[in-house]
Parts: structure tokens; C-alpha cells; sequence
């Protein structure tokens, strides 16, 4: 099968320190210590609006107020009282039942305030928590570490809030990490820290709890999760962490949303109304279409994204250029991380998008914030294609597809019936039409026969790869009307590799 090169031309190592260097130094959007800063700020003036009606809300929000910074920083970065806090605002203001009951939420505050006056580390969800499940096994970050969920961490006040927190928002169960599992979390950390240490440290202190899940209910498919209701915590699928390199990229990845999340308390991060239903949305080109339109992503998600993959396209050029000197302790990299080329590519297509299509859904800051990171990801970005380029983005979907067709046939009898040959036909035909649009025809090569969609599928890869790679080709009057035809094709053949059950 035809292969897209998954790695970037690499600029020179001063640009990819001094890019390390913006991301966690700007003043806005990478100072973590100024992000925490006003994050803190605004659950204080929460904790007091709610105080009108919650004394324990006022107590906890005038100790806080004369509380060191990195003490609020442990607080406030406690999921659990944030939950309790956004809970309690929006049943005193909106009127409904939402979430963690208010007789509960004052019970937390009240929790709160007295694990501060007692000069207890952390936050109180983790304050229970034994020094085996420090993510850190050595030197922790001075204003509080990041811990590893225990599943037996039950019977305190926050353990059980959280589990309730989680049922609500995931419906699945946690798993309690073996001792193997939390040497493979402290792994994956030594490999990141190496790569990226100012990025890692910066990207971890918005992250308190790091939860590992099993491959049941609602965790079926994830690699890992984290969301903006569940804020300070990030999950993992515990078959996947064996990895260090797939687990670099996804503890930095999961890390930046909380990142993000903490910087929108604080900022105008987006619109008011931005979550409406006509508000505006992007395709996500790599992701499957479904009938849901999970494909489709809001202006939140879209930023989210960009976010990371701009960071994810430093970690990535780093990996690649230090893979033989890492490889005798942590194996090669093989697929186990999205590539510089492809982190750069969805960054670029992101970032178009959210000027083209979702800029009205930004507020002040989120637009700041595009800007800010389009001219970061310029920098890393060598080979830039031509704006409104997308074919490299479709066929990437379509040769990761083939290769779960591939898996698929490979363990059943391929369906009866004509669908695989009508399927084959269809797609190519739709190349054949593409390639002419830019007066270009199918490769010499012989074609497969029509019935064999597999090796249909292996044929128009080929034959279409230099549209998603020659500019010469992307600048000819006849591609948007060829993009326009690709995407069709890849995206009705995506849904008919759903309709056989190929993808899972």
C-alpha cells in the first residue's frame, strides 16, 4: 500500500528551542503560572457570587483570596471543587438541577476550607492519596504533582463526588493501576520530559489527576479523553500505555486541552452563543463520517485542536530527529505517534478553518490565539502547501481505511453480492474523472480487476498521490472542482466500509 510520509522536513534545532520557547513563555497563551493566575481569580469571584447564598462558598473564597498563588493553584486545580463550583453557579442562576446536588456542593467547600487551613498538599481529591500514586517518582513540581487514580480511593467526600462526576459524564468505570502500569506512566513521562522539558512541566500543571480506563462501556474506541465539564483531570486507555512514544504524545496532548480550558475560565476565549445549532462548524477531513455528524466540530473543538496539533508537530519533530539516541530505552517510534507531517498538515487545514469558517464564533482572545499559533506553526512548517489544499487530508482518511478493509477481509469471507466490485467501479471512475479535471490520466500500470476493491483501492491511492503532493498540480485551474470530487469519493467509500462493519 502507498504510504504518505509521515515526517516533516525538520527546521534547525535553534527554531524548535525557540518555538519551545513561545509556547510556554508567552506572556497570554503559554505562561502557565499567569494562566493558573487567572484561573484562580475567576473561581474566587464565582466562589463569592455564590456566597450570597452559600457561606461555606464565601469562607472558602475569603480564605482563598489570602492564600499564596501556588495554594490557590492546587485548589482551583482540583476537579472536584471546580465541578462543585460550576454546579452550584448554574442551579443558583439558572434554576435547574444540574450535576452535584447544592446541600453537596456546600459540603465540598466546606472540605475545602478546612483542607486549607490545615496546610494539606494538593488539592482535596488527591490529598487521600498514597505517594505510590504520585506521577513523579522523583523531584515533583514545587505547587503540587500530578497524581494517578487509585480506584479503591473511596469514602472521602471528594472520591465520592468524583465518581459521581464521572458516572454523569462518562458512565464507564476507572481502573486502579497495577505497579507495572504506573512504571509505564513515569516511562512515558521521562520520554516527554526529554523531549520537551519546559513544555511538559507547563502543559502538566493544569493537570492534577491522571485516571487509566478499560476498553468497556463508553471508553470502547477511546485512546484518551478529557473534557471541558471535567476539568484538571485527563484518562488513558490502559491497553495502549505500553508505548513511551504513543504515551509522550498523548499525556502532552490530553495535558494541552486542560491547558486551553484553564486559559477559556479566564479569557475571552469564545463567542457567547458559539454552541448554538447554527453556529458555524468545520469537517474534520481524517475523521470517519457518521450519520450523527461527528465529524463536524464546533468552534471550541476546532480550536482545541489546532492547539494541540501545533504542539503535537514540535513534540514530533523533536521525536524524529533524537529517535536513534532514544531508541535503545524506549524502542523505535514506528506508528506509534501521529508524524510531524501529518500533526502540521491537520494544524494548517485547523487553522484556515477557523479563519474562513468559525471566526465569528471566536471571541477577542480566541482570535488573538489563532494568530499567535498560525505564526508558531509557520515557523515549523517547511513545506507549506497552497491555501485551501486538502487532498492530502482525504487520502490520508482513505489509506488508513484500507488497511482496516484489509484487517477486516482478512478475518471473515468478503460479503456476497456485487457490492465490492460496484464499490471498486465507483472509485475508479471518481479518479479517473479527478485526474482529467487536471488533464492528467491513471497510471500505465495495469488496473485490478474491478471486483477486487482492496487492490482498487491500493491502484487509485497511487494514481492520486500527486495531488495530495505535487504543488505543480494543486495550482492548476481544475482542483477545486478535482479536491471537491476526491472528497465525495472518500467519503462515500467511508460510509460503505461502515455499512460492511470494516471500521469497528
Amino acid at each position: 500500500m502507498a504510504a504518505f510520509p509521515l515526517r516533516a522536513t525538520p527546521p534547525g534545532l535553534d527554531v524548535l528551542d525557540a518555538v519551545e520557547t513561545a509556547l510556554v513563555r508567552h506572556r497570554a497563551f503559554g505562561d502557565s503560572n499567569y494562566i493558573r493566575d487567572q484561573l484562580a481569580v475567576a473561581y474566587r469571584r464565582r466562589l463569592h457570587k455564590l456566597g450570597s447564598t452559600l457561606p461555606e462558598a464565601e469562607r472558602l473564597a475569603s480564605l482563598l483570596d489570602a492564600a499564596p498563588p501556588a495554594r490557590q493553584h492546587q485548589l482551583v486545580g482540583d476537579t472536584v471543587l471546580r465541578c462543585a463550583v460550576q454546579h452550584a453557579m448554574r442551579q443558583r442562576h439558572l434554576g435547574d438541577e444540574y450535576g452535584l446536588p447544592l446541600p453537596q456542593c456546600a459540603a465540598l467547600f466546606q472540605a475545602a476550607e478546612a483542607h486549607l487551613r490545615a496546610g494539606l498538599p494538593g488539592g482535596p481529591l488527591t490529598a487521600h492519596l498514597p505517594d505510590m500514586a504520585r506521577l513523579h517518582d522523583a523531584h515533583p513540581p514545587p505547587d503540587g504533582d500530578t497524581y494517578i487514580w487509585h480506584a479503591w480511593h473511596r469514602g472521602t467526600p471528594y472520591a465520592t463526588a468524583f465518581l459521581a462526576v464521572m458516572e454523569d459524564n462518562y458512565g464507564a468505570p476507572l481502573a486502579t493501576p497495577t505497579p507495572h502500569e504506573r512504571a509505564l506512566l513515569r516511562r512515558g513521562l521521562r520520554l516527554l520530559d526529554t523531549l520537551l522539558p519546559r513544555l511538559c512541566a507547563s502543559a502538566l500543571s493544569h493537570v492534577q489527576l491522571i485516571a487509566l480506563f478499560p476498553k468497556l462501556g463508553t471508553w470502547r474506541g477511546k485512546a484518551s479523553s478529557s473534557q471541558f465539564r471535567v476539568n484538571g483531570s485527563v484518562f488513558l486507555n490502559q491497553e495502549l500505555i505500553g508505548n513511551p512514544w504513543w504515551l509522550a504524545e498523548h499525556l502532552l496532548h490530553e495535558a494541552l486541552h486542560q491547558k486551553l480550558y484553564d486559559f477559556r475560565h479566564g479569557h475571552s476565549l469564545l463567542a457567547p452563543d458559539y454552541a448554538r445549532d447554527d453556529g458555524a462548524k468545520v469537517c474534520s477531513l481524517w475523521n470517519a463520517p457518521d450519520d450523527e455528524g461527528n465529524h463536524y466540530w464546533d468552534a471550541h473543538r476546532v480550536l482545541a485542536a489546532f492547539h494541540v496539533y501545533v504542539h503535537l508537530a514540535l513534540l514530533c519533530l523533536l521525536a524524529e530527529r533524537h529517535e536513534a539516541a532514544l531508541a535503545p530505552l524506549y524502542g523505535p517510534i514506528g506508528n506509534n505517534m501521529s508524524g510531524s507531517r501529518r500533526a502540521i498538515d491537520r494544524a494548517r487545514y485547523l487553522g484556515e478553518q477557523l479563519l474562513a469558517t468559525t471566526w465569528p464564533e471566536l471571541g477577542l482572545a480566541g482570535r488573538q490565539l489563532t494568530h499567535w499559533l498560525l505564526a508558531v506553526l509557520d515557523e515549523l512548517d517547511m513545506q507549506r502547501r497552497p491555501a485551501g489544499a486538502t487532498v492530502h487530508l482525504l487520502l490520508d482518511l482513505y489509506e488508513r481505511q484500507s488497511r482496516k478493509l484489509d484487517t477486516f477481509l482478512a478475518q471473515q469471507p468478503p460479503p456476497s453480492g456485487e457490492t465490492l466490485a460496484l464499490q471498486a467501479q465507483q472509485e475508479l471512475a471518481a479518479a479517473r474523472a479527478a485526474l482529467h479535471l487536471l488533464d492528467k490520466e491513471m497510471p500505465p500500470s495495469t488496473p485490478p480487476q474491478e471486483q477486487d476493491w482492496p487492490q482498487t483501492r491500493q491502484y487509485v491511492l497511487q494514481a492520486l498521490l500527486p495531488v495530495a503532493q505535487d504543488v505543480s498540480w494543486m495550482e492548476r485551474t481544475g482542483y477545486p472542482q478535482a479536491q471537491a470530487m476526491i472528497a465525495q469519493m472518500v467519503q462515500q467509500s467511508s460510509r460503505q466500509l461502515a455499512a460492511l462493519g470494516a471500521l469497528g
